[in-house]
């Protein structure tokens, strides 16, 4: 576990953790030589886990949790934690990955589409002239018979990576990383569409319109038929369930 402070959002906790603590961290985690997982949170999460008392166990037994998503960021803003940083997914994928890139660390993928993903590692492996991705497996989309699991597993092992990124999706990436960190020996890290981001199959959204926690709105343009409904319930869900929350801790009620 970590000594960083945390953050009960809704019915999960967030670590208020700067990029360089984070990075401090996964060199100690390296080196407890076992497994861990860490949680790269935003809205979808924190709804997912306030509906499921399950998943939010899931999340709060996750060795880090850091804020990716600009609301979940704000949050913590507005609970009092001034000097919090917001790391998204694909930042946190970049300085691993120049992390690794400076100690000979080896790193693998496991999910996103196959295309995505080999152009992702490809243009990881070009912005970090020497970086170790040794692993890589794009699942097929459907349920995973058992005998592919433990290959899954088995592949992972063998590869001895030390990072591990899980790119299946929430809730299935974090219910993965918990199931199995006691199988794997590397850190394992829940990106969700940061290969998407990473391989440009989905523009990275303006600074500003980041800035403004608007990002969600450009993936809806993109793919509004997959995310209207999910995104209309859980931010509306969040704003909601939140504001209660802050005038608890505002008013102190």
């Amino acid at each position: 576990m970590n000594n960083y402070r945390k953050q009960k959002i809704l019915s999960f906790y967030i670590n208020i953790i700067s990029m360089t603590e984070f990075l401090n961290q996964i060199k100690k985690f390296l080196n407890l030589d076992k497994g861990h997982y860490i949680s790269v949170s935003n809205v979808h999460q924190c709804i997912e886990a306030h509906d499921n008392k399950d998943f939010a166990e899931v999340i709060n037994n996750a060795d880090l949790a850091v804020p990716d998503g600009r609301p979940i960021y704000w949050a913590l803003k507005l609970l009092g934690h001034k000097d919090a940083e917001h790391l998204p997914g694909y930042y946190v994928v970049r300085n691993l990955c120049k992390l690794a890139t400076l100690n000979s660390l080896k790193v693998g993928f496991y999910g996103g589409e196959k295309e995505s993903l080999d152009k992702c590692i490809s243009n990881l492996r070009n912005e970090y002239q020497g970086l170790k991705v040794d692993y890589g497996y794009s699942p097929p989309f459907r349920t995973l018979t058992n005998e592919e699991k433990k290959k899954i597993v088995k592949d992972i092992s063998d590869s001895e990576i030390e990072i591990l990124f899980v790119c299946l999706g929430c809730p299935k990436q974090e219910y993965w990383m918990a199931e199995h960190k006691e199988h794997l020996k590397c850190i394992s890290i829940g990106v969700g569409e940061a290969v998407n981001l990473i391989s440009n199959k989905e523009k990275l959204a303006p600074k500003w319109v980041e800035k403004i926690g608007m990002r969600w709105l450009t993936r809806l343009i993109a793919e509004p038929r997959r995310l209207f409904r999910r995104f209309l319930y859980t931010n509306t869900k969040f704003v909601f369930c939140f504001f209660k929350q802050y005038l608890k801790f505002k008013f102190r009620f």
